[in-house]
């Protein structure tokens, strides 16, 4: 099964590890309505993700960061 990240993770992740650069659940929340992150809502019934229910799988997120010039071994410490 592949692993999922939620939004509140990301954010927090990349802003912790990018030297400063700060990215927040909204800037990821923009990128999944602009289509740029692919994500799945989490059903309404479950609790404790973040301001933004939504989980985005491993490969994609991996992909996306790299166009985006992050450093994705900090986040994904088995990438590449």
């Amino acid at each position: 099964m592949e692993r999922m990240y939620t939004l509140a993770t990301i954010a927090h992740k990349l802003s912790a590890s990018n030297r400063g650069r700060f990215v927040s659940e909204d800037t990821v929340m923009s990128w999944v309505r602009s289509g740029t992150l692919k994500a799945e809502r989490v059903p309404n019934n479950k609790r404790g993700y973040g301001r933004y229910p939504y989980l985005v799988e491993e490969a994609h997120l991996v992909k996306v960061l790299q166009e985006k010039g992050y450093d994705i071994t900090l986040i994904v410490p088995n990438a590449e």
